[in-house]
């Protein structure tokens, strides 16, 4: 009987321990600021919170559920937005959608102000508010760059989260064995004869200007040729795969990693490969490993423009889902260099790598 007892206490025990070792999973709820922003503008800002969530929080420890699946618990997004409105609802929503945690961001704009971004996360089954901020800007930029400052922190309070400045799921490679010096040189595109600068940092030779290729389907800022001139032409992803001349190409999601940490790492790397001038309010770099980073903005597939000069975003090789592959990002209000994953159908710039 007693070996029987003992027997039956380890079998709960491995129970308990397996329950305590399950995924804790989180939800970022489809983002709300009807007659603020339309639906695709809306599903990028909820794509963008999700991103940030997937990069803080340590994949051996959490699950953050796709959007299609969030969607689907909910009932469809119709049924969503006639449910709830009100912050109130966000612990019933995350209910809904069977998950611990639930995040939201929400967006106001009163007449002749700035835009509002509200962030929002709460412990589903304790219905406590785990963090909260509410922020201004004057435009889509500004609203983005302080979801990206300021979102992490709140999924970094999240209990079991790694502490700042631990591991998260962004693409990995290991620091450079020599960083070496930095030297320039130039190189000619034997398709059209463009000339190029080039630029050594650390164990790589990047491109030290944005391709200006003409490609069929890449385009210039605003469809003027002035713009290529000075920012090089923008891309969708399939086209920039195959854009880069023979003897270079586009470089991955961990070729772009080695490049951050040859230039000291994420926090000032913005600041140290943008150029001294051409950013607007003052957002100027150092350009002190002669990158040159300039903010050529990007394009949408639906024809659109937005952000030359506040804004620059390059494509890297690797893919995140069959829809969305990897960028880098820099900002006018910002020193860093952060990375996402984007639409495929978007157009950025493209910085070569030799091979």
């Amino acid at each position: 009987m007693k070996n029987l007892f003992l027997l039956i206490m380890a079998i709960a025990v491995v129970g308990v321990q397996t329950v305590f070792a399950a995924k804790q999973s989180v939800a970022v709820l489809p983002s709300d600021g009807e007659g603020v922003f339309n639906a695709q503008q809306l599903k990028f800002f909820t794509d963008k919170a999700q991103e940030i969530a997937v990069k803080v929080l340590p994949q051996s420890d959490f699950d953050v559920v796709q959007q299609s699946v969030v969607i689907r618990r909910l009932g469809g997004v119709d049924n969503y937005v006639k449910e709830c409105k009100e912050s109130s609802c966000i612990v019933e929503l995350g209910r809904k959608a069977m998950v611990d945690y639930v995040a939201q961001c929400s967006f106001t704009k009163l007449s002749g102000s700035d835009f509002t971004v509200t962030f929002e996360l709460y412990n589903v089954s304790t219905e406590g508010l785990i963090d909260k901020f509410v922020d201004k800007a004057k435009n889509t930029d500004g609203l983005l760059a302080i979801m990206e400052k300021k979102i992490p922190d709140g999924f970094m309070k999240i209990p079991g989260a790694s502490p700042v400045g631990g591991e998260t799921s962004e693409p990995k490679t290991a620091s450079p064995s020599a960083v070496g010096g930095v030297s320039g040189g130039a190189f000619t595109d034997n398709r059209d004869g463009k000339k190029y600068r080039t630029v050594k940092i650390g164990n790589q030779t990047w491109m030290a200007e944005n391709l200006n290729y003409a490609a069929s389907g890449s385009k210039c800022y605003d469809n003027n040729s002035e713009n290529c001139k000075k920012y090089g032409r923008l891309y969708d992803w399939n086209a920039a795969m195959g854009i880069c001349p023979s003897g270079w190409h586009l470089p991955s999601g961990a070729e772009w990693n080695m490049l951050i940490a040859a230039v000291d790492g994420e926090e000032t790397a913005g600041k140290k490969l943008k150029a001294k001038s051409g950013w607007n309010n003052n957002g100027n770099g150092t350009d002190e490993f002669g990158f040159s980073a300039l903010p050529g903005g990007y394009g949408g597939s639906d024809g659109s423009f937005s952000s030359i000069d506040n804004n620059g975003r390059w494509w890297g090789a690797s893919e995140n889902v069959i829809y969305r592959a990897y960028t880098r990002l820099m900002y006018y209000s910002d020193e860093d260099a952060g990375w996402g994953y984007n639409y495929k159908s978007n157009l950025f710039s493209v910085r070569c790598l030799q091979d």
